[in-house]
This record gives C-alpha cells, structure tokens and sequence, in this order.
C-alpha cells in the first residue's frame, strides 16, 4: 500500500454517478486544518474551531478563487472517537460526480492524498478501532445480498465471532501458562493443575473450535449465496427449467438434444436467499467432440454445487445415460426432479429406485408451469433449512475456516502429547500454535501481504 500511516487521506465515499447527497471523507491530523481553508459560514466567514460531532451548515469555497463550490453541511470526528481512530472531517454535499469531484479536487491540493480501497478500514484496524475480523464484516456488509447476509455480517461488526475467538484463545492460554510454569520451574513444587485437567480443558475447546468451523458451510451461503446445478441427460429440459426459475429466458430452448454445450450460471433470489443456478450441458454416454468440454464443465458444476436438481423425463425412456448420471450423483446432495408430467408416463418410479438411490421425487411440468413452488419449496428447505446449528455466530470466509481447523489439528496433538505423558515442551509447542491460528483470524500477527489482499477488496472510501 502507498503512502505512510501519517499520511492524511480522502475521497468519495457515496457511490459514482447522480444522486441526493455525495459524502467527501478527509481522515488523518491535518483533516481539521484542510475542512478550515475550505469551509465557510452561512455569513461567509472561515469556521475558525470545530466541536467534535457536531453538524455544521455553511458552503465550501476554493481559497484562490473565492469560487463558491456547493452547500455543505460539515461534521468533524475528534480522534480517537470516529471511524478510523483518526480525526475524520466528512463533507455532505448535493449528489453529482462535477460537485463533489471538485470537493475532493480542493482536499487533495490543500494536504491530502486519495485514499486506496478499504484504507479507512485499515486504518481502523491499525489504530486498534476494531480486529480484522470486523474489518473483514464491513465488506461483507456493504456486499450483504439477502436479510441473512446482512444479519450475519452485522453480527460478525459487532463483535460476536471477536468475543468467541478471544474467550477460546484465553482459555488456552490458561493452559499454557500452566504448562509453562511446569517447564520453567520444575523444582519449586508449584501446584500445578493435573495433566486430567488439561485435557479436558483442551477437548472442550477443541470441540468448541469444531463447532464453529461446522458452520462455515451455512456461512458461506449467507455471504455468497448457494450453488445449484441442473443436471440431467439432454433434452429433459433444464434449459427451460432454468429459464422458469429466472422467470426470463435466459437460456436457449429447442427440442434438439444437445443445444446446451457449456455450463450457463445466473442468479436469482429464492425465498430470502440468493442462488447460483447452473444449467449444465447434457451427460451422455457418447457425446460430440464440441460436446466433450461441456460436459467436462458439467463434471465440475457437480462437484461444487451445494445441490444438484436431478432431471428426469418421464416421456423418454431410462437409457444407458440416466445411468451415467445416476453415478454421476450418487453422492452428491441432490433433489430427484421429474419432468414433462403433462405428458404421458414410459417408466414408474420404482423402475428409477433400481437405479439410484432417492427419496420422494418432485414432479413437474415446466410447460404448464405445474409444481414449481413446491421445487422451490424443496430447494429453499435444504440450502437454509439445515440450520439447526445452535450457534448464532457463522463462519462466512475460507480465511477463518481454514485457520480453525488448523487450530483443531494443533489441539488434536497437544491432547496426544497429554495423554501419552510427553514432554511439557511437546504440550507447549502444539498448543502455541493452536493459539497462533486463533489469533490470526483477529488479525493479532498478521503480514502486511494478507491485509493489503484482504483491504484491496474493498470499495475507496471505505
């Protein structure tokens, strides 16, 4: 990241284009001294003192010119209460990029550089205003898509999933003060307590840490909506399943088998919960060359989907390609759709229990459109009607995931070493680094490569 700590930074922070109101954000020690130059009153004069959280009415003026920019109402931050721990000057002015674009062009020639994306956060995090665990909430945020997102990461902002961390993190480091006592001083005939203790401590920590990665599934749901793959042989109609669900026609529908030749995703919102949806490419057993790849891709949509809609079409014959995608599936989270009900029936439903496994499949006509709530139903059930976890803190990004179950690993060794009576330097060594992963999730060690990754992602001027 350019630029230094010191440095004091600024830009829009209201989305580009037209609109009501545009906010000009100044943070760092001379945001005060810069809003002085460029601010008037209502009678023209320079406001000379700010008082910390209060909304000023006046105007902004270019000091060479005179040149009345816009009206303004003005509000200071005094460190360290604001957003960023720093003083923070921010300037409400009419929407318009031309009135708020020569705002920030004044803030910039009066002592301020433009702040890169996410670098008000980062700041935040770097003043000790909130962990990096918060930060990363303040993106997931402003991304929330569904009432579930938005209540996931308002949680995660204030604290919640910081709280736990912490308290897991403190209970281990009782642990290991103990641990460390018994290598430090050996001799002193400290009272220690008993290894038995520890190992129960460090089990229900453990299980604890296994909780809540368990809900990283669920999470990330939340955060970026769930996966569905429509899978099926040719000509069963996915296509114009795909194109029900949008309520669009998105996809292109023939009677031609094999129109589909590659993996088509849109999204689109079921209940309260967005879903990707892929209409896949036809499986069949002896495909066209130009088909292979589609079918590759098809592969792939299926082992990366949440959940796999099964397409059968009851007016087709099972064939040696229902089988293949039987196999296909078989131990994917799926839902058995049967199709094309209008029409009349080849094959029963017990001729395809002798092919997969399945509970009570769903029927439906895409063309009359007949039985699509109960699918949608079925497919908003099983993507958020799992959530039977009792915690009310999910893990939504692989970042915090991967770190817990590392922690899990560390734990699952120092409770070896426990029971098999090792060296407290082997206890030690295992249960530090449980306590590293913990830590990195709130970003207590953490490189600069990681945060300039993790604020990057961000919007400027936020």
């Amino acid at each position: 990241m350019s630029g230094t700590v010191n440095d004091t930074i600024t830009a829009i922070a209201t989305p580009t284009g037209e609109g009501g109101v545009s906010i000009i954000r100044i943070s760092g020690t001379d945001a005060p001294t810069i809003a002085r130059k460029l601010f008037r009153t209502p009678a023209g004069k320079p406001a000379n003192e700010f008082t910390s959280h209060k909304i000023y009415y006046g105007s902004i003026h270019d000091p060479a010119t005179g040149e009345c920019i816009d009206e303004v109402v003005l509000t200071w931050f005094q460190v360290p209460k604001s957003y960023t721990g720093e003083d923070v000057i921010e300037i409400c002015a009419h929407g318009g990029m031309f009135v708020s674009s020569r705002i920030l062009g004044l803030a910039l020639d009066h002592g301020a550089r433009p702040a890169e994306p996410g670098e008000f956060t980062r700041r935040a995090f770097m003043n000790g205003r909130i962990d990096l665990s918060q930060a990363e909430a303040v993106a997931d945020l402003i991304a929330a898509a569904s009432d579930k997102a938005l209540q996931s990461a308002l949680t995660q902002l204030k604290g919640h999933l910081s709280k736990k961390v912490n308290a897991l993190y403190d209970r281990l480091l009782s642990v290991l003060s103990q641990i460390e006592a018994a290598i430090d001083f050996p001799e002193e005939g400290l009272d220690l307590q008993k290894r038995e203790t520890s190992i129960n401590e460090v089990q229900q920590v453990r299980d604890e840490i296994d909780v809540l990665s368990n809900t990283y599934r669920q999470g990330k749901i939340f955060r970026e909506g769930a996966s569905v793959a429509l899978v099926g042989k040719p000509n069963v109609g996915k296509s114009s399943l795909l194109n029900a669900l949008l309520q669009e026609d998105r996809a292109i529908v023939t009677p031609h088998p094999g129109t589909t030749r590659d993996t088509l995703e849109e999204r689109v919102r079921i209940r309260d919960t967005h879903i990707n949806i892929i209409d896949s490419a036809g499986l069949r057993k002896h495909p066209e060359i130009i088909e292979e790849e589609g079918i590759r891709r098809t592969r792939s949509a299926i082992e990366r989907a949440d959940l796999v809609l099964v397409i059968f079409d009851r007016s087709q014959s099972l064939d040696e390609n229902d089988d293949l995608m039987c196999k296909e599936v078989s131990d994917r989270p799926r839902l058995v759709i049967i199709n094309k009900c209008d029409l009349p029936e080849i094959w029963s439903i017990d001729d395809l229990k002798l092919k997969m496994n399945m509970d009570n499949p769903i029927f439906i006509s895409v063309k009359e459109q007949n039985g699509l709530n109960t699918l949608i139903d079925a497919i908003h059930n099983h993507i958020v009607g799992e959530e039977k976890s009792c915690e009310t803190i999910f893990i939504t990004r692989e970042r915090h995931r991967a770190h817990l179950v590392d922690a899990s690993t560390a734990l699952g060794a120092t409770l070896e070493s426990l029971e098999q009576k090792l060296s407290e330097e082997f206890v030690a060594t295992d249960l530090d680094i449980a306590m590293n992963h913990l830590a990195a999730i709130l970003g207590k060690f953490v490189e600069d490569d990681l945060l300039d990754q993790i604020f990057n992602s961000f919007c400027i001027g936020k």
